[in-house]
């Protein structure tokens, strides 16, 4: 898993189907109480032979997907610190 400076967790681990790497990303942050919620789930994004391709691939997608959503760490609706 990784995290970003503005607290949201990025879990890019790719699930196996049919011979191959799918690779889907879930984004999450924690709440000051420190329950973990969810941001956004990607679904599948893309198939890959190998492993490490499809969490590359994975990262990167949500690290766009955060550039694009939550540039300045807007408050999220559901988010439990509004």
């Amino acid at each position: 898993m990784y995290a970003n400076s503005a607290g949201f967790h990025i879990d890019p681990t790719p699930r196996r189907a049919d011979g191959e790497y799918i690779a889907h990303a879930r984004i999450s942050c924690s709440s000051a109480d420190g329950l973990e919620y969810d941001v956004h789930l990607s679904g599948d994004l893309r198939g890959f032979d190998a492993r490490e391709d499809a969490v590359r691939f994975a990262a990167e997608w949500a690290t766009e997907w955060l550039a694009t959503h939550c540039g300045a760490r807007q408050r999220l609706p559901g988010d439990p610190r509004e």
